[in-house]
């Protein structure tokens, strides 16, 4: 009955190289780029803010350099549009180097053309053979119009990348949704997911990219807590992610933030609840993988409400507030077996309104190491919620903008960050008031 949830979670987890946002401006250039053929002598492109915003000063994979114009450039010179968000990946010094030089040069270049939470880039790219131009739209790796020299290309795929997301996850109560969790089974592509955000982490430690988190942990003495081991993971993934980490994360709505904060999160949860080895995944356990996608519907429940993208850091809102009841489904199930369905519930809603009222609000300034900072406040509050959860304490459903059940929770924390936009023209003026200064 509900396979159909399990799929539009196993549709949406896909691998992206570095942050979605440049991600996706590579994929729009290279979509340009290759169907036009030759040497590449110009690459424009125009953005909405959020991709403007989340890409401004992140960093582009395997290489040294960051921000929109050379993700544009890169995919332009070297992008592969089949590979989607991993399209600059394998991407040589020499593409690098080209890249850079039209950067430099003033040929690639990019535009802001307005305010608002969708998803939108237009790329056109220019070279001996004339010019192309590329429109993503609605998905990060959603190709909706390509014209070159003027001819449009039919765009047969157009409809088939959409089916993944028209099942409505924030159309099912909590209760629905753990009747889905407690009965799924074939879910081991969630720890493919677990694995490859672990790798991202290895690879950022292995390339010297964890200042930040390296920082807060400065010893190379095992973590003391579940919550210690969950921050060293997520904050590490995310931070080498935006970064630039040759290794992608696993990305789910989008974004691969909140792919890690709603996995690896959880997998801490369960390895200290009586897991032998840290890396053991247990693929005869069940447990696990349930939570992983309890968590995972979760965070694309909120994101249905809040948007793809918005002023508010749905890293921590939705990802975070997933991995919270992801924790409580692991230690309810550990701690106490014999706990009847009433009572899970009552958990998991505690946990959902303690998330609700503490991490609402929490803005999103772009794709940048401040990400990993507020990952570490959304594993704090999830492990405290879900601590408070299951010895039955939560923020009361009276206080502010909590509602009477967890859907109407939900609802309210997606309308407060639907209805933080008018943020994002300060936040976008900030940006570019540094950029004037050549601050950055």
């Amino acid at each position: 009955m509900y396979e159909e949830l399990i799929n539009a979670v196993r549709n949406d987890l896909i691998p992206s190289l570095g942050v979605t946002e440049p991600g996706s401006i590579a994929f729009a250039a290279a979509s340009a780029a290759r169907a036009l053929g030759g040497r590449v002598t110009r690459v424009k492109v125009r953005l909405n803010s959020c991709i403007y915003k989340n890409s401004f000063t992140c960093a582009v994979p395997g290489t040294d350099g960051m921000g929109c114009a050379l993700a544009a450039a890169l995919g332009a010179v070297c992008g592969d549009p089949s590979k989607k968000l991993m399209s600059t990946e394998g991407a040589t010094n020499a593409d690098i180097a080209e890249a850079k030089r039209l950067v430099e040069a003033g040929a690639a270049t990019a535009e802001l053309i307005g305010i608002s939470p969708d998803i939108l880039i237009e790329a056109e790219v220019e070279t001996e053979n004339g010019t192309a131009k590329a429109v993503v739209a609605g998905r990060h790796d959603r190709l909706v119009k390509l014209t070159v020299n003027g001819q449009e290309i039919p765009m047969a795929d157009v409809e088939s990348s959409a089916e993944a997301y028209e099942v409505k996850v924030s159309s099912y109560s909590l209760s629905e949704l753990l009747n889905c969790v407690e009965g799924a089974e074939g879910l081991e592509f969630l720890s493919d997911a677990v694995k490859m955000n672990m790798a991202l982490y290895d690879e950022g430690k292995k390339q010297g990219l964890l200042a930040l988190t390296g920082a807060r942990f400065i010893t190379d003495e095992p973590c003391p807590s579940a919550e210690k081991f969950a921050e060293l993971l997520t904050c590490g993934a995310i931070e080498a992610r935006v970064r630039g980490a040759s290794a992608p994360a696993m990305a789910i709505t989008g974004s691969g933030s909140h792919g890690i904060l709603c996995t690896l999160p959880v997998f801490a949860a369960y390895v200290f609840s009586g897991v032998k080895t840290e890396r053991d995944l247990h693929d005869d356990e069940p447990t696990l993988r349930r939570a992983l996608l309890l968590s995972c519907l979760i965070t694309k429940y909120i994101k249905e409400l809040s948007g793809l993208l918005s002023t508010a850091c749905g890293c921590v809102l939705a990802g975070g507030t997933g991995a919270a009841l992801g924790i409580t489904y692991v230690l309810s199930k550990r701690l106490f077996p014999a706990a009847s369905r009433h009572e899970l519930i009552e958990r998991l809603t505690n946990a959902l309104s303690s998330m609700a009222a503490s991490v609402t609000g929490m803005i999103c300034h772009g794709g940048n190491t401040g990400c990993s900072l507020k990952a570490a406040v959304g594993v704090n509050m999830a492990f405290s919620a879900a601590e408070m959860a299951l010895a039955g304490q939560g923020a009361e459903s009276v206080h502010g903008i909590l509602g009477h059940t967890p859907e109407e929770t939900m609802r309210n924390m997606g309308r407060v960050a639907a209805d933080m936009l008018p943020l994002e023209s300060t936040i976008v003026d900030i940006m570019n008031c540094k950029a004037k200064q050549k601050l950055i």
